[in-house]
């Protein structure tokens, strides 16, 4: 029954990370006529190419997507816009600093001219030539290009530091529009990180996800309800530090604020301990040892308060775990030696250990907001949950102290 548990929490929070809602925010989409339709289009984080545009009219109707070629290009409210180009792998939408006449389009790695009869021309250092306004105009380097752009008013003068530097470039190709008459308009290289609380607003980066890795401190207490010579349990009385690494998934209980939340992990580490104790009573001094080890799957699950104090964030976090634990071995040797100084050795196969672990744990911690929509954390935990042997007539518990630093990658 814990088993099937284990297991529907793990699918519950697979699922849940699967079925994240798509993070929308205001803009538009430009239709091959030419006409505006206003929305909302799935955000991009960075890139300067998509292969589609998800966009919707508001925040409960119907998504629709369109591919490179549907529409001529698509747009964020005060951000990017991404155009419609044909390259030599097919239609793609590329990010354009500049609209007008003569478009100027960026990929990330290299600026192209299009329009005016030129199709998709890189900017570089190498020399070419190009069908302009229907007359071949040859061209060594991207400032002879500019300089030799048609200007029939004479009213285009290129600035002397022209460079590739797409900033630049979108400044001198917008100039270049507006001295033929052209209405031009420039846009921004990055979609602007302050969109985050309206995005929040209309449903996007309601759950975020990460990674987390660090370092466990496990104790296993346990004693004898009752002596029975041989069965003697060794006292573990230290800690075993084991590092461990794992996933986390969060989501707030609220959409205006992330002040309560519930959190999901999964955690793996391998553990491998050796125990030795003795005692002595009247009848002699019994002496054993214990080696065990396992692959440890734990399955955190808490509710995590947050305190809002600048970008850096204290928290703390109440909840339980499972765990099972996979190849679990446990030997066990020693010796009985009697008043006479007779030893007698014995091997013990009757201990074996518990397949499952489950118990409760509390956190405290802080996190450090890097961006609106990424941050790191740390955090100190402490656990208490059943005992790792099979057996009745012992009385144990497990102890853990964990130090778990995490990334956002929402």
């Amino acid at each position: 029954m814990k088993r099937y548990l284990l297991t529907i929490i793990l699918i519950a929070i697979i699922c849940s990370a699967a079925t994240a809602q798509s993070e929308l925010m205001n803009g538009y989409i430009i239709k091959n006529d030419g006409s505006y339709t206003y929305g909302q289009v799935r955000y991009i984080d960075k890139g300067y190419t998509a292969k589609e545009c998800l966009f919707r009219w508001f925040d409960i109707s119907r998504e629709y997507t369109f591919m490179p070629g549907d529409i001529e290009a698509f747009g964020f409210a005060h951000g990017m816009r991404f155009k419609t180009v044909a390259t030599r792998e097919g239609k793609i939408f590329m990010a354009c600093l500049t609209d007008g006449d003569l478009d100027l389009l960026y990929d990330g790695s290299r600026l192209y001219l299009d329009g005016m009869g030129l199709a998709m021309v890189p900017l570089g250092n190498d020399a070419g030539s190009v069908n302009f306004e229907g007359n071949m105009l040859s061209y060594n380097g991207f400032r002879d290009l500019i300089d030799k752009l048609p200007d029939p008013e004479n009213k285009f003068t290129p600035p002397a530091d022209i460079s590739l530097r797409p900033e630049k470039m979108s400044e001198v190709i917008a100039s270049y529009n507006q001295s033929r008459g052209f209405e031009t308009s420039t846009f921004a290289m990055n979609n602007p990180s302050g969109v985050y609380e309206e995005m929040k607003n209309l449903g996007a980066y309601m759950s975020n996800y990460g990674i987390l890795a660090g370092m466990i401190a496990s104790r296993y207490y346990s004693i004898e309800s009752q002596s029975t010579g041989s069965e003697f349990i060794p006292e573990m009385d230290f800690f075993e530090m084991t590092p461990m690494i794992g996933l986390w998934y969060n989501r707030p209980l609220t959409r205006r604020s992330d002040l309560f939340s519930l959190q999901g992990e999964i955690m793996a580490f391998r553990t491998n301990v050796y125990i030795y104790d003795e005692t002595v009573t009247y009848t002699g001094t019994t002496r054993s040892d214990i080696y065990l080890s396992y692959t440890g799957i734990k399955v955190p699950l808490f509710l995590k308060v947050s305190f809002t104090a600048g970008t850096f964030k204290p928290f703390i976090n109440i909840g339980g775990f499972g765990m099972i634990n996979l190849g679990a071995k446990c030997s066990r040797e020693g010796e009985i030696e009697s008043t006479d100084h007779v030893v007698r050795p014995f091997t013990n196969t009757s201990l074996l250990l518990n397949k499952s672990i489950f118990g409760t744990l509390a956190g405290a911690g802080i996190k450090k907001e890097l961006n609106p929509r990424q941050s790191i954390s740390v955090e100190f935990r402490a656990d208490f949950g059943t005992g790792i042997y099979d057996n009745k007539s012992i009385k144990q518990q497990t102890l853990n102290f964990s130090i778990v630093a995490g990334i956002d990658f929402r």
